[in-house]
């Protein structure tokens, strides 16, 4: 798709990108003596609406969950490219599946557990879950759907749900990067996905995973081969350090190699691709045409809703203002 063709919806992200949080507004939110206090700097912000009823009833995950519903509904209809809005909110169409395939087989009532938000409506995938067709769902969807119910037909575990849909939620994710036809977002999706493995990887690895879970939970859509990072973990750690700072990302490998253990610690390399993303983004957000502002502008808002669960789920819990920054991050506003 042309680049011009996002010049109306450009316009648009660029106003929203205003109503957005600001790093003042959470430097006086963790300020705030007490959780009422916290809330009531929502007042000068577009959540001002929910502000009595949040300090009531302390039911913010509503209130977060509805915006960010509202926000793709409203990126659906102004984006000329919808292929590009479900890929960056799949992650939920993904939740959901996980959320119907544990009530088929479970035989537990899960509707609070839904979000709903994606291009397909729950009731279409529920459908799909519950019949193995479908007439609105896409192939790839179908694939994944089959994929779960056939381990479960034959091992009956249902603990695989969430692995073999984490690991179908990568393919999907790339095929659908390729679909929207926008030379830039296959490479970020591939980053991301890149990303997620080298976080499993060394997790597993300090975990003494096997290579059978390895090959599992492992995707096959990144750019680095998923037998070369199995090959990677029948080695130590430090011999992965070694072997990973050979890769394009090996400034982020740096970063996150442990001074002490000369090896790479798993919460130094989610900090440092977390950052990495995010400046992705930022530069996502300063192009003046095409995709990118509306990709970077879905981070800019799921990211300011990550930071308004911890400040207020902090802020009720009686956690420090230290340590609800230390786990927040910053989007690029």
């Amino acid at each position: 798709m042309k680049d011009t063709a996002y010049g109306s919806s450009n316009v648009l992200i660029r106003v929203y990108e205003n109503n957005l949080l600001n790093r003042g507004h959470y430097d006086r939110m963790l300020a705030a003596d007490s959780f009422e206090d916290a809330v009531n700097v929502l007042r000068e912000t577009p959540y001002r609406n929910d502000v009595d009823q949040i300090k009531e009833d302390k039911n913010y995950d509503t209130m977060l969950m509805n915006e960010l519903h509202q926000t793709f509904d409203e990126l659906f209809e102004i984006s000329p490219n919808k292929a590009l809005i479900e890929l960056f909110g799949l992650r939920y169409a993904y939740h959901n599946l996980k959320v119907l395939f544990k009530e088929k087989f479970t035989d537990q009532d899960l509707d609070h557990l839904f979000i709903p938000i994606g291009r397909y409506d729950i009731s279409e995938l529920r459908q799909a879950v519950r019949t193995g067709v479908s007439d609105v769902l896409p192939q790839h969807y179908m694939d994944s759907i089959h994929e779960v119910q056939e381990d479960h037909d034959q091992y009956q575990k249902v603990q695989a749900v969430d692995i073999i849909l984490d690991r179908r939620f990568f393919t999907h994710m790339r095929a659908l990067a390729d679909e929207t036809n926008e030379p830039k977002i296959p490479e970020m999706v591939e980053n991301f996905i890149d990303f997620q493995n080298l976080s499993t990887l060394i997790r597993a690895m300090k975990q003494d995973r096997t290579r059978n879970f390895l090959t599992t939970i492992l995707s096959s859509s990144g750019s680095i081969p998923k037998e070369e990072l199995v090959d990677i973990a029948s080695r130590d750690l430090s011999s992965a350090t070694s072997t990973l700072q050979n890769t394009k990302y090996r400034s982020i490998i740096e970063a996150s190699v442990d001074s002490d253990t000369n090896e790479i610690s798993p919460v130094k390399l989610d900090f440092e691709t977390d950052n990495a993303y995010m400046l992705m983004m930022r530069d996502a957000k300063l192009q003046s045409f095409g995709p990118l502002p509306i990709v970077a502008y879905i981070y800019a808002k799921e990211t300011e809703v990550k930071n308004l669960r911890l400040i207020l789920s902090g802020k009720e819990n009686g956690v420090s203002a230290d340590g609800i920054r230390e786990r927040m991050r910053l989007n690029y506003v």
